[in-house]
């Protein structure tokens, strides 16, 4: 644990909105799940509004921000990968066939092994990080800190430890 963080005094409202900054990730997944960048701008903006928070506040907003920008590059390949096969195979919509009912076998041919691979990797990825960013804000809320590998090393440097609080003097 980030012994910083541990030796100030921390309000009880702090862990919720510490825990607020991982649930906006939660909460853009159902408006943005087709597209890659919505969690990721959702927790930026979520940081943005809490820049004069205390320290631990801003902390575990900006720890938020770059788990989501880990997955940005990932979602992004798929997201781009998928737009161009089928486009490249001309086979957005599903085929009608002369029994008038529609077959979706041209769809299916555009994939290949890679594509289902990576894919597979996506949902994976996806669904780990999901359940990650759930358990650390319900931790969060409950008063521990919780440090993601790596990532919090990288929040360590990028959070600044001024007081900014402008409430609490």
């Amino acid at each position: 644990m980030n012994n910083t963080i541990q030796q100030q005094a921390i309000h009880p409202n702090e862990y919720e909105q510490a825990s607020n900054g991982y649930l906006m990730a939660i909460v853009a997944v159902i408006g943005g799940l087709p597209l890659p960048i919505i969690n990721l701008i959702a927790s930026f903006g979520y940081y943005l509004a809490k820049r004069k928070a205390s320290y631990f506040v801003r902390w575990h907003a900006i720890q938020a921000v770059l788990a989501q920008l880990i997955l940005v590059p990932f979602n992004s390949l798929a997201w781009a990968w998928t737009l161009g096969t089928f486009i490249k195979s001309g086979r957005f919509l599903l085929e009608h066939s002369h029994d008038g009912r529609d077959h979706i076998w041209p769809l299916l041919e555009a994939l290949t092994t890679p594509y289902i691979i990576y894919m597979s990797f996506i949902i994976l990825f996806n669904t780990f990080e999901f359940f990650a960013v759930m358990y650390t804000g319900a931790r969060v809320r409950k008063g521990h800190n919780v440090r993601w590998f790596l990532i919090a090393n990288i929040t360590d440097r990028l959070c600044s430890k001024e007081k900014r609080d402008i409430y609490n003097i």
